[in-house]
């Protein structure tokens, strides 16, 4: 598991990279040489909603998503348990959901032959990329869950 973690961690952090290194180009070429990289805001775009799903799939398997933890602090063991459980119930359920909608926006647009503006890239592929994270994302999610019913202790990032 802690192999396939790493894998997932590499495509979100790889992405991100990219990101930042097609801001940095498109930056220098457009104040330096008054030119663009062709659809470079489309690859930015895309290229950062990969990252941002893949990262989100990177952070739900240890429960460190954005918390507020009065509740939890204040509670004891029992209650952790259940809200640990309950929270990863919430999120398999709507990363489940969300990976239903997105594989529809992927074959809605493959179907739809949607391609960019100007290079004319199909838009598809781009959109499996990051289906694929939020994939992972509710894979991990019930794998989370599944090991918190198994386990009588709290595993709260």
């Amino acid at each position: 598991m802690d192999r396939f973690i790493l894998v997932v961690e590499k495509i979100a952090g790889a992405f991100l990279g990219i990101v930042a290194a097609l801001t940095f180009f498109s930056a220098v070429l457009r104040y330096v040489f008054s030119t663009g990289i062709p659809d470079g805001f489309f690859l930015a775009c895309m290229f950062q909603g990969i990252a941002i799903f893949w990262g989100i799939a990177s952070t739900t398997y240890e429960g460190k998503h954005i918390a507020v933890d009065i509740l939890w602090e204040m509670s004891g063991p029992a209650g952790r348990r259940v809200i640990d459980i309950a929270a990863t119930v919430i999120t398999a359920a709507f990363l489940i959901a969300f990976t239903w909608m997105l594989y529809a926006k992927v074959v809605s647009t493959y179907d739809g032959n949607q391609i960019s503006s100007e290079l004319g890239f199909q838009i598809w592929p781009y959109y499996l990329l990051a289906s694929l994270g939020i994939a992972c994302a509710a894979v991990l999610a019930l794998i989370r869950l599944w090991r918190l019913a198994a386990v009588r202790t709290t595993t709260h990032g």
